[in-house]
């Protein structure tokens, strides 16, 4: 399909850095400590026309966002713009015109990369992060989200999020600073960045140009009710832009 070049690679290994979330008490081992975390991935997903991926995607939570084309996902079509949620196993097949997706998965950081494979399929893993500002253990439930902010116009000021997730840009350009989190700089349709929500932050898209991100996150259950999930520390808003939710379910982690 004729569509702009994929965005900045972004390394997606994880890091190492901040605290590790687990309850103190009898010491584990460095890879029961790895079996026990939770990781956020996004991935990138390129099918011809009427390709298909001949693995099931085995994964604990997915979500699938439909950038270009349409696929059916479990059964169901995915046309562009929309998104699907699926549960353990994912298969995906491209419609007649091929798709660019792009699939976050929530899972057990020790689960090896989950690519489709096939012919006339591309894949490859975008970013990786452990999510560190929650306690992520097996039982515990939390909403899982794609939603997009849509004609960000200004300087946000700065904010934080009751929780953390992978965004991925869609048009415009952003830049976001942050004195303890991650700062990057989105230029191109697929350039993709991490916030940790509870590290403060300024997002900035240039004057005169407007920027439309989505975002993969994690956040307490409760947030099911709330479209914008930031806090503003300078007091308000002061950005313009509004919020288009495409799929979100409270998952329990296993």
């Amino acid at each position: 399909m004729n569509a702009p070049a994929f965005g900045r690679d972004v390394a997606p290994l994880e890091r190492s850095s901040g605290a590790t979330g687990f309850a103190r008490g009898a010491p584990h081992s460095k890879s029961q400590e790895v079996a026990d975390m939770y990781t956020l991935r996004l991935y990138e997903d390129r099918f011809v026309p009427g390709a298909k991926s001949l693995r099931d995607l085995e994964a604990q939570h997915s979500i699938v966002y439909v950038y270009e084309g349409s696929v059916t996902v479990n059964g169901q079509v995915v046309k562009k713009d929309t998104a699907a949620y699926s549960k353990d196993v994912t298969t995906i097949e491209a419609g007649s015109g091929g798709a660019w997706v792009w699939r976050w998965e929530l899972v057990r950081t020790a689960e090896p990369t989950n690519l489709p494979q096939g012919e006339g399929v591309k894949s490859h893993l975008r970013m990786s992060r452990r999510i560190r500002m929650f306690e992520l253990v097996p039982t515990s439930k939390w909403l899982f989200r794609v939603d997009c902010i849509v004609n960000n116009e200004g300087s946000t000021g700065l904010h934080s999020h009751p929780g953390s997730g992978i965004r991925c840009m869609l048009e415009g350009h952003l830049r976001v600073e942050s004195e303890k989190g991650e700062s990057s700089d989105n230029k191109r349709p697929g350039d993709v960045w991490y916030e940790e929500g509870s590290y403060p932050l300024v997002s900035t898209s240039d004057p005169g140009e407007k920027a439309t991100f989505l975002r993969g996150m994690v956040l307490p259950p409760e947030y099911i009710k709330y479209p914008d999930t930031a806090v503003w520390i300078e007091g308000k808003k002061s950005c313009k832009s509004d919020w288009k939710n495409y799929v979100q379910n409270v998952v329990t982690l296993l």
